[in-house]
């Protein structure tokens, strides 16, 4: 299988966004992480013993994509402005914005923004775009078939901690209905 039949299998799915390519700065960080679904079943066979639920869920992600950027002069405005363009151009597309947290500069500076893409109740795809104040810029695209829960343990095991704090917001989703029932009672 040769790379551009990876990107259009990935662009075929549902989930997937293109962030295109990173200009890493000169003397700053620069990871990129291009997990496939042949490298995403082997991991869901490696915990299946130990974590029957981890390799479910693993079994219905079909790529996982973590990009981070060290930002300075010769890229940061370049930069913010792709992440600008992604996040407008998923608003466009009928991706559902499930996060939004800016800080002060004098609070920190984060810049958050996380974005689903569902169908029934099952997530397509998921984009997480951060803006940190220690001068990174970090793109995250998890595609598959998934629910909210299954994400927050991919946060959690992969330490993409924008993804693991979804599980504190499902939980949050999940109370509410109970509260109303009680009050209703």
């Amino acid at each position: 299988v040769c790379s551009s039949d990876l990107v259009s299998f990935a662009a075929e799915e549902a989930g997937y966004v293109d962030f295109g390519h990173f200009t890493a700065a000169p003397d700053s960080q620069f990871v990129e992480v291009n997990l496939q679904p042949g490298l995403m079943k082997f991991a869901s066979k490696i915990v299946s013993n130990q974590e029957p639920e981890v390799a479910d869920m693993l079994k219905n992600i079909r790529q996982v994509r973590v990009n981070v950027v060290g930002l300075d002069d010769t890229n940061k405005a370049a930069t913010i402005e792709r992440m600008a363009s992604i996040r407008s151009d998923l608003e466009k597309k009928g991706w559902e914005k499930v996060v939004t947290a800016r800080q002060g500069k004098n609070q920190g500076g984060d810049d958050v923004a996380i974005f689903m893409k569902t169908k029934d109740e099952v997530i397509q795809g998921i984009v997480v775009t951060v803006i940190e104040h220690k001068g990174n810029a970090v793109f995250v695209n998890v595609v598959g078939d998934i629910r909210a829960e299954q994400l927050a343990a991919l946060g959690e095991h992969l330490d993409i901690k924008p993804l693991s704090k979804l599980k504190l917001q499902h939980h949050k989703d999940k109370a509410a209905p109970e509260k109303e029932e009680k009050a209703s009672s």
